[in-house]
């Protein structure tokens, strides 16, 4: 779990520098969170890693640490340290381009890990898919049942603009890009399963 204590370390510690920095005025956040605008249109392409480390506060970071080390911990000892920490960043920057490309470029900033977040949830359902978690407000679902509705409840409330304030289309591309991250390792692995035994029980453990 060595990735997931280094993001959760890296999230609090940005976390606090917003904290300390916002005394100074918004420049930081400016700089560092995800401006379509700025990262589009004026080179600030670092936005689109930055941001998913900034968050709007305590509620905000709390939650998403909560999920990220209850769900994180299995998906990195699953896929390992090296697809894990892919799995995170590309989510993450997935969930970006998919609100830039539903929402278009404006000069709303955006912050948080969630759709990064998501992401790691949509590989949770895809290789744990019977897996039973609770949802609000505690009633057991299926994990795969889980994601496909989260999903489908991001999509209409981004649609109807039923939770202002949050980037609801970022977090559907988060779960888009995760599901299409192991789509694509499981086509991988499939591929290249006759060259060895262990290739094998890792392609059929995607469907445990």
């Amino acid at each position: 779990m060595r990735i997931t204590i280094g993001l959760l370390v890296a999230n609090a510690s940005v976390f606090v520098m917003q904290i300390i920095f916002s005394s100074f005025g918004p420049g930081f956040q400016q700089l560092f969170a995800l401006t379509p605008e700025l990262a589009v249109n004026s080179g600030y392409l670092w936005q689109f890693f930055t941001y998913m480390f900034l968050h709007g506060g305590m509620m905000h970071i709390t939650f998403n640490m909560f999920i990220l080390f209850m769900f994180g911990t299995v998906i990195e000892h699953s896929l390992g340290e090296k697809k894990y920490l892919t799995l995170y960043l590309v989510s993450g920057v997935g969930s970006a381009l998919f609100y830039i490309v539903l929402m278009g470029i404006s000069n709303v900033p955006m912050l948080g890990a969630s759709g990064a977040i998501f992401g790691i949830l949509a590989a949770y359902g895809f290789m744990f898919p019977k897996n039973i978690i609770f949802v609000f407000p505690g009633i057991p679902v299926p994990a795969i049942l889980a994601v496909v509705g989260l999903a489908v409840l991001e999509f209409f409330s981004g649609i109807m603009g039923a939770q202002p304030g949050i980037a609801n289309f970022g977090h559907l591309g988060g779960i888009v890009t995760g599901i299409m991250i192991m789509f694509y390792w499981k086509h991988t692995i499939k591929r290249n399963v006759s060259k060895s035994t262990s290739a094998r029980r890792e392609f059929e453990y995607f469907w445990e």
